[in-house]
């Protein structure tokens, strides 16, 4: 079978080899299937969203934890003709009521141990059907008489639920259609609705598998969560394959996660940048590599931000001959829009590459102009991966697609062999008198600090300055390397070496941690909401070269 829809990724899988592994989870639950149960797991919500009237183009809402009932769902909604939207676990009561009023969805699918904010939100879902397993049928009745709530047809974790009876046959679609909704992650702003269609998320899938030379003996742990758009490619491109996805909803507890990865003798890894700080300053992930116990780890990859040069170092320096993929990307780009090849990495650490195939990448003036070789310019996307358009949002939708494609927001520069840097975003450029500063070069210097664990830099609205520069600084933990951070006067000490005294911020909060989503990016708006709020946390004396 050709896959030109998302859901025959399984469906091609499935027929070619129904007794290969193709889902292992520990949390919630533990669990081993194969795709024959995998496929019938799908085939069990394709029929009961199908006996519930959902058709072509019908909104399916997903809040569950990585797991079967989430494979199942999604893959069975795309079945249905859906439009399936994955929704952040994370989510109060009040967002929930949001995503799921913005999208307009029929069918909200509720994993276990989120029912308590699904009752919470109460009568705000409105009276859409709620499936959830058997057991919380009873209190989410209770909780939401408006709403018909019905047992997923998929709750048995062997897959073996009966398909529904009366359910109508699936509708002809194309690639054309849409098949989700994914909400940004509001790291950079208010979340939109970016409607990715099959052909978007198969044609992006399709360049990663190239790529990454993916094949059916690839097993890849899952650390990220699927409803974040870098999560879901790997669930798409492990099953594209034919591969094993092993769930790991443990990564609180990183050893846990590590211990996972060891035993199922995982090829692959995949994380943000905070993941690889986590791994590589409060795990035993440097020991276990030395000591030979991740010997069937073949690659990672890295994206979700840009991971700072002096943490790629001390990855590569970590995983020896493995293959590190650091890559660059965006929701509403189904996933990925470059990478740079493990090949290329040690001589051009900090670039995110080249564009994927299939797709184009340029850097142009304010005025559209293709900018000239390591001329600074906002970065632009254009090909099949790119989305349809903002949900419900048309004036952005028309901001950010244009003739030249998708406006990223990122600013880059393409080097001389055609490699791209990305140097900031627009909204994180900073003017700090009449200089034009980029807080991710700052970010990059103060993480070389041995007792940095992680770091983030905004502007504060200055009079005089235009913008005031501060750093929220996380110290590592002194047993991960034996290094620590005193004060301000220290790194700003550290800076002078590394910086022009403009760039030094004037400003240093020492925090236990950053605030972050669910999927590990900082959430820099939470950040200049508590700044622009004078929050109460204790400010330590500004780095004083």
């Amino acid at each position: 079978m050709t896959a030109y829809l998302v859901h025959h990724f399984l469906a091609a899988s499935a027929a070619r080899a129904p007794g290969r592994e193709a889902l292992v989870t520990h949390d919630p639950g533990a669990a081993r299937l194969d795709y024959g149960a995998v496929a019938a797991a799908a085939a069990a919500v394709t029929a009961q969203l199908g006996a519930l009237g959902v058709g072509r183009g019908d909104r399916v809402a997903l809040l569950a934890h990585n797991g079967v009932e989430w494979v199942a769902a999604w893959f069975g909604a795309l079945a249905a003709g859906a439009i399936a939207v994955p929704l952040n676990t994370a989510a109060d009561p009040h967002s929930l009521i949001h995503y799921v009023g913005d999208a307009g969805a029929r069918v909200l699918v509720v994993g276990p141990r989120l029912e308590r904010v699904v009752a919470q939100a109460g009568d705000g879902l409105g009276p859409l059907t709620i499936a959830c397993a058997p057991a919380a049928v009873a209190n989410l009745a209770r909780a939401l008489p408006r709403a018909t709530v019905v047992a997923l047809a998929a709750a048995d974790p062997e897959g073996r639920a009966a398909p529904s009876a009366g359910a109508a046959a699936p509708p002809t679609l194309i690639d054309l259609d849409p098949a989700a909704i994914i909400y940004t992650s509001g790291s950079t702003g208010r979340p939109r609705g970016a409607v990715l269609t099959h052909r978007n998320l198969v044609s992006n899938v399709s360049a990663i598998v190239d790529y990454l030379a993916l094949g059916a003996d690839d097993r890849v742990l899952a650390l990220l969560p699927f409803y974040y758009v870098y999560g879901l490619s790997l669930l798409h491109m492990t099953f594209a394959a034919g591969g094993a996805v092993v769930v790991e909803n443990r990564f609180q507890y990183p050893n846990v996660a590590l211990d996972t990865l060891e035993r199922e003798r995982c090829t692959g890894v995949a994380g943000v940048p905070s993941t690889f700080a986590i791994l590589m300053n409060r795990s035993t992930f440097g020991e276990r590599l030395a000591g030979g116990g991740l010997a069937a780890l073949a690659w990672l990859t890295q994206a979700g931000g840009g991971m700072s040069p002096a943490l790629t170092r001390q990855v590569m320096a970590a995983i020896g001959g493995r293959r590190l993929y650091v890559m660059y990307g965006a929701t509403e780009a189904s996933a990925r829009l470059a990478y740079l090849p493990p090949a290329e990495l040690p001589e051009a650490v900090g670039s995110i590459g080249r564009a994927i195939p299939n797709l184009e990448l340029t850097v142009r003036d304010p005025d559209g102009t293709p900018c000239a070789i390591d001329e600074v310019g906002e970065l632009y996307a254009r090909g099949s991966s790119i989305m349809a358009g903002y949900w419900n949002d048309p004036e952005e939708t028309a901001r950010v697609l244009g003739p030249h494609g998708y406006r990223t927001g990122d600013l880059a520069r393409r080097d001389a062999a055609g490699r791209l840097w990305v140097v900031g975003r627009t909204r994180d450029m900073l003017k700090v008198g009449g200089h034009r500063v980029a807080a991710r070069e700052i970010e990059d210097a103060i993480l070389e600090h041995p007792g940095v664990h992680e770091c983030a830099v905004i502007g504060i609205a200055d009079e005089l300055l235009g913008d005031r520069l501060r750093a929220y600084v996380v110290a590592r933990e002194p047993a991960a390397g034996g290094a620590t951070l005193s004060d301000g006067n220290e790194l700003g000490r550290f800076l002078k070496e590394r910086l022009p005294a403009y760039k030094i911020p004037g400003e240093l909060v020492l925090r236990a941690d950053l605030p972050k989503n669910e999927s590990g990016k900082i959430m820099k708006e939470a950040l200049r909401a508590e700044a622009a709020a004078e929050a109460t946390t204790a400010t330590v004396p500004g780095p004083r070269p």
